[in-house]
């Protein structure tokens, strides 16, 4: 019998798989919290993107067909509401009542952003809503939109402004703090 056959097995030792565990789980360990970083950013973006996409929809479509376009919160999709953590709408509205007639179309349709997270329109006189006219500049107002992701600091929250005219942009970093600002300048905060 040969014995020598078994005394050049190659493979690993129970330590030296330990020992490569260890350092997996050490090397993870420090990398989930940037990757949870990452992941609020991301959505963040995501929930800011879907946002402007509805109100340049809202936008264009008020041009397209000669007549107010409304973006506003929605929880049913009939009527406008105050809460635009619970979903969000665009509809024909050439009546100007903010409620979805027989025929007014829903041109888009908003879900709700994460739970847990935060959407907030801030807009002279508390107006909760974007009347787009039919030449694309807004009716009622200028102000912003602040979203701040479930369990997030002020560097995952991102901020949209938009003005008289109708148009959008994304509030800066001016100051390169990591936070964006609003349209005054102020750092924006989370939780709302």
């Amino acid at each position: 019998m040969n014995t020598n056959a078994y005394t050049h097995q190659r493979g690993y030792t129970l330590l030296e798989l330990l020992t490569a565990l260890t350092v997996l789980l050490i090397l993870t360990t420090l990398a989930l919290p940037s990757f949870s970083n990452i992941v609020r950013r991301t959505q963040s973006d995501t929930q800011v993107y879907a946002l402007v996409n509805a109100a340049q929809l809202a936008r264009s479509s008020a041009v397209m067909r000669q007549q107010s376009v409304v973006f506003c919160a929605s929880a049913d999709q009939r009527t406008c509401g105050n809460d635009w953590t619970e979903g969000a709408m665009v509809f024909a509205d050439p009546n100007d009542n903010r409620t979805v007639d027989n025929d007014e179309p829903v041109l888009a349709v908003l879900p709700p952003p994460p739970e847990g997270s935060t959407l907030v329109m801030k807009a002279a006189l508390n107006k909760q809503y974007l009347r787009y006219m039919d030449n694309g500049m807004l009716e009622n107002t200028a102000g912003s939109f602040i979203y701040c992701p479930a369990h997030a600091t002020e560097r995952e929250a991102r901020n949209v402004i938009f003005n008289r005219t109708g148009r959008m942009r994304l509030g800066y970093d001016r100051n390169r703090d990591g936070i964006p600002e609003n349209a005054e300048g102020q750092p924006v905060r989370c939780p709302l």
